[in-house]
């Protein structure tokens, strides 16, 4: 396998095609509905810990939908990711188009002001990271504009650019949109879209990517990577290079979920990442069933410090699906159809509707990442000096499992499994 040189390094992005297809609805109509869902609007909208819940949820109903799409696969994928490029289309739809977004997507609200106060909430928080860059970016068809408050919170609220382009020249768009996501994601994902996907009749894309790079608190010594099997069911077995490291680590048995948790912290960060491991070679699918009823703040509220024997198989992953099937199966229809709703979009009245969301993403785990240094907490350092009687938990990732990156208030970022290395 070919040597890495940079670990936990996490790339993603989503996008989302609007293209007009339908006659004008009644704005009329359409309006006064809309305006008595927004008298519904909930009280949890700054609630970080909501927001949390929710994305969560939302995680592992896209989880369980994409294993089906694509079994016996590795899969890593960005919930928030998807999440928030969806609800950047949500703000201009209206009626059921609306109405089904908030359900499908668990959003917070069915307030556009507060869906988007909810997302903004976290997008500002990493505005200024070194270590996770989120841009979100409106790619508009030339001599179209938007409507004044879709734009209002867009820039101010998704901290999204808008740009003009003309689809109809679909080589150059196809590219200036390439470029940019190049550029967003240190050159890890290119052609995320291809000219034939855009036309004369293209008049939005709405883009969001994620670029993560990360050094563990506790790095791997690279000496300590050995091949050792990684067990794909009872009978079969690959070689794979295992990294291996005892220190004190954050650490659950989860008797629930017939598994065990580690939590694998990075430097200078709120972030880390989270490794549910089944306690049998073939639990990934039970585990996995159990996952639909547990909270992710019920495994991380199980977490404890202790040592731990840490093995690890470095892993490298790239996904990508298309994500319509997916939303149809959650319950939402409505954005594909000749039905769809977004008036609040365009200034022009034109109906839109989705015609495509691509999610691309890429993680990249190793011993020890970029030569990016920064001073350690120090309560990690006292940590690491505490001499313990107990003997260390071993905690071998030799099979099949499921990670996640992870906010400290347990909001997940990406969520991805392993099934094979």
């Amino acid at each position: 396998m070919e040597r890495l040189l940079q670990i936990g390094v996490c790339v993603t992005h989503s996008l989302l095609l609007l293209l007009i297809l339908q006659p004008p609805l009644n704005y009329a109509q359409v309006h006064v509905h809309h305006q008595s869902r927004n008298s519904m609007a909930s009280p949890d909208s700054n609630n970080v810990a909501e927001f949390s819940r929710r994305l969560a949820t939302f995680s592992i109903n896209v989880y369980n939908k994409l294993i089906t799409q694509k079994p016996n696969q590795n899969i890593i994928f960005s919930p928030f990711s998807i999440q928030t490029c969806a609800a950047m289309a949500r703000l201009g739809a209206v009626g059921e188009t609306a109405a089904e977004l908030d359900r499908g997507l668990g959003l917070i609200s069915n307030n556009e002001a507060q869906i988007a106060e909810s997302f903004h909430n976290v997008l500002a928080t990493y505005e200024n990271s070194s270590i996770l860059h989120i841009a979100n970016k409106i790619y508009i068809m030339t001599g179209f504009q938007l409507k004044d408050d879709f734009s209002s919170l867009i820039s101010k609220q998704f901290l999204s650019a808008v740009e003009p382009v003309d689809f109809s020249k679909n080589v150059e768009a196809a590219g200036k949109i390439n470029t940019w996501v190049e550029q967003r994601t240190n050159n890890l994902i290119k052609n995320l879209i291809s000219p034939s996907a855009l036309g004369q009749d293209s008049r939005l894309v709405l883009i969001n990517a994620i670029h993560f790079k990360g050094n563990w608190v506790h790095q791997f010594p690279e000496h300590m990577t050995h091949n050792e099997p990684f067990h794909l069911n009872d009978a079969d077995s690959i070689e794979v290079p295992m990294m291996n490291l005892k220190k004190r680590f954050r650490y659950a048995n989860l008797g629930d979920l017939d598994a065990t948790a580690l939590e694998l912290p990075y430097k200078d960060s709120d972030l880390s990442m989270l490794i549910v491991l089944p306690n049998s070679k073939t639990g990934l699918s039970q585990l996995e069933e159990k996952l639909r009823s547990t909270p992710l703040s019920q495994i991380t509220g199980a977490l404890y410090s202790t040592d731990v024997i840490v093995k690890l198989p470095k892993f490298k992953s790239e996904f990508e699906v298309e994500l319509t099937e997916t939303f149809k199966q959650l319950g939402m229809t409505h954005l594909f159809s000749n039905d769809a709703d977004f008036s609040k979009m365009l200034q022009s009245p034109e109906a839109l509707k989705v015609s495509k969301i691509i999610h691309k993403a890429f993680i990249d785990v190793n011993e020890k990442g970029t030569e990016a240094a920064a001073a350690t907490d120090i309560e990690v350092c006292v940590k690491s000096c505490i001499i313990s009687l107990v003997e260390p938990i071993e905690f071998n990732v030799d099979h099949p499992f499921i990670y996640m990156l992870v906010h400290q208030q347990s909001l997940p970022l990406f969520l991805g499994t392993v099934v094979a290395t």
